[in-house]
């Protein structure tokens, strides 16, 4: 994606690798230039990198995305536990 960070241009690049089929990417924070979004289904997963040099880590908020429903949310997540975290939603 042209107007994201770095960070989250690398993880659009490793996601690709991972197990997972049928989502899509979703930029639904254009002016965000550290966040991503994947979706499947009725499944919004937020990803900020926002912190990321400070912290090494991803945040996430999963959520239902036609009522807002807040599904898991999770911070300084490394990319492991990033999987981890939206494993079960994307499979």
């Amino acid at each position: 994606m042209e107007n994201k960070i770095p960070e989250i241009n690398n993880l659009i690049h490793k996601l690709a690798f991972e197990d997972f089929s049928g989502y899509e990417f979703v930029d639904y924070w254009d002016a965000d230039t550290t966040a991503l979004g994947l979706k499947k289904g009725n499944v919004l997963i937020y990803i900020s990198a926002y912190d990321y040099f400070k912290t090494n880590g991803y945040d996430v908020i999963i959520e239902e995305s036609e009522t807002g429903t807040i599904l898991r949310s999770e911070y300084r997540r490394s990319y492991d536990e990033l999987i981890n975290d939206i494993q079960s939603f994307l499979k």
